[in-house]
């Protein structure tokens, strides 16, 4: 028997809206930064029906064909870590909700506090709170920076009741849970894909052999995984096609540069809007469908548009992009995480 499926986002009713009133924001600490999106190859499976030797194959080719590819993505997120650090974005949003709980309007559910909260050391839970999540992640080809906003309130005093029917037993995910949670979505803006010139492929080349030289500046040794990597992304390096690894390489250089200019004005961007919406939508008791229809919620001056999902399991999350898309941003299956919050994160593990 299938178990029946109500779409994620859970609204917050007249009754609620009053008995919530003012209440304060819990930023959970982002400890991983912005993030660079990666395609890992994985042939487990194929390997899997040829027996244990097959595996084995896979395993190792697999570790070969990913050895460039994740060493370049933990080279971007290192290089954006550089300009950005995550108590950068944790103090933005922070600020953020703290201005909008000054210019918000009395009634409903308004912010009376915001803090910022490690949650590695802090409950799993904190009730009567609402709580913030964020993530940062560049997409495989570093043209768009996609931020997710994760909100929830749980109060055992105002347990969850499903506003949906079931022809039987409501599915276990609707007999408890969070009275309130959403998601909101920013995409940004995207990079220009840069033009491939001969030039361009000579630094291409470059940048391959820089990045795949070891500590004293030697290159791998011939016959290595390392070696056999890198004279993979040469030979890639060499046809007149820029993969998207390989455009990468040259617009995070974009978002990084100017001390991170231009990715400091798109997360603040992103904080102004989790920051706004996150209130109107608490303050919104419509139920969403899983076979409704999208909605345009604002179109801003320069065209950006906000819509309320509404159709599936994310009906009524929240997607900002903007008014020009020119090609269908991916973000691979892997997520490569700075060095230097790899190590903070496990500082703050530690403590536990």
């Amino acid at each position: 028997m299938s178990v029946p499926q109500v779409p994620n986002a859970r609204p917050l009713n007249a009754s609620h809206i009053e008995t919530l009133g003012p209440t304060p924001v819990t930023v959970s600490e982002n400890n991983t930064g912005v993030g660079k999106a990666w395609l890992a190859q994985d042939s487990s499976a194929a390997g899997a029906s040829q027996g244990l030797i097959g595996v084995l194959v896979s395993v190792a080719f697999d570790a070969m064909m990913n050895a460039g590819p994740s060493r370049r993505a933990t080279q971007a997120a290192d290089e954006i870590a550089e300009a950005v650090s995550v108590e950068a974005l944790n103090a933005s949003l922070v600020e953020h909700f703290r201005r909008q709980a000054a210019v918000a309007p009395a009634g409903g559910v308004t912010v009376s506090e915001v803090k910022l909260v490690q949650r590695r050391t802090a409950p799993i839970t904190i009730n009567d709170n609402v709580e913030v999540a964020s993530s940062y992640l560049l997409s495989e080809d570093a043209t768009t920076l996609q931020v997710v906003f994760n909100l929830s309130y749980t109060n055992p005093a105002v347990p969850y009741v499903t506003p949906y029917t079931f022809e039987e037993a409501p599915p276990k995910s609707e007999l408890s849970g969070p009275l309130y949670r959403n998601t909101f979505t920013w995409y940004s803006r995207q990079l220009p894909v840069p033009v491939l010139t001969p030039e361009l492929r000579e630094r291409l080349i470059a940048s391959i052999q820089d990045s795949a030289r070891d500590e004293s500046g030697a290159l791998p040794a011939e016959g290595t995984d390392a070696f056999k990597a890198m004279t993979r992304e040469l030979e890639q390096a060499r046809d007149d096609q820029l993969t998207k690894a390989e455009i990468a390489i040259f617009l995070t250089r974009e978002w990084s540069k100017d001390n991170g200019a231009l990715l400091r004005a798109e997360v603040e961007q992103a904080h102004a809007f989790i920051a706004r919406y996150a209130l109107l939508d608490m303050n919104r008791t419509a139920i969403p469908s899983l076979t409704g229809l999208d909605e345009i919620v604002e179109t801003l001056p320069d065209g950006r548009i906000v819509r309320r999902l509404g159709a599936g399991v994310t009906a009524g999350s929240y997607v900002s992009s903007p008014s020009e898309v020119g090609s269908f941003s991916t973000y691979g299956n892997s997520v490569a995480v700075a060095q230097v919050h790899r190590a903070r994160a496990e500082a703050q593990a530690a403590i536990q």
